[in-house]
């Protein structure tokens, strides 16, 4: 085993392993196919991360709020604040990710030869 930075020609053959394994499963989707996929995302992202905090909003009611600016139930006005708060910071990371085109994850692909050891 080697200790220390990996040559060039590693980084580069395991770089050529992951393009060959994402290829193998058909490469990345279409922005068209994908974001549905980023939509549910953001719903479940702010959803969880605000419940972590003690926000009470079902998911229903978070996609309602965030989809169509709609207050749904009888909640305190800050645990809807909160939620649109973070919505807005998660859909500012969510375009800034795609425009970087993360793959979405993939049917049992294994990446882990993708990250460093």
């Amino acid at each position: 085993m080697t200790r220390g930075r990996p040559t060039r020609e590693q980084v580069l053959a395991r770089v050529d392993r992951c393009l060959a394994d994402l290829a193998a499963v058909g490469g990345l989707p279409l922005p068209i196919e994908a974001e549905g996929i980023w939509v549910n995302i953001w719903h479940e992202e702010t959803h969880h991360s605000t419940a972590m905090e003690g926000n009470t909003l079902v998911l229903r009611q978070v996609k309602a709020l965030l989809e169509e600016g709609r207050a749904v139930g009888n909640k305190e006005l800050r645990e809807y604040l909160e939620i649109e708060g973070y919505g807005d910071g998660a859909a500012s990371r969510m375009r800034t990710r795609r425009t970087l085109r993360v793959p979405a994850a993939s049917g049992g692909a294994n990446y882990s030869r993708c990250v460093p050891d």
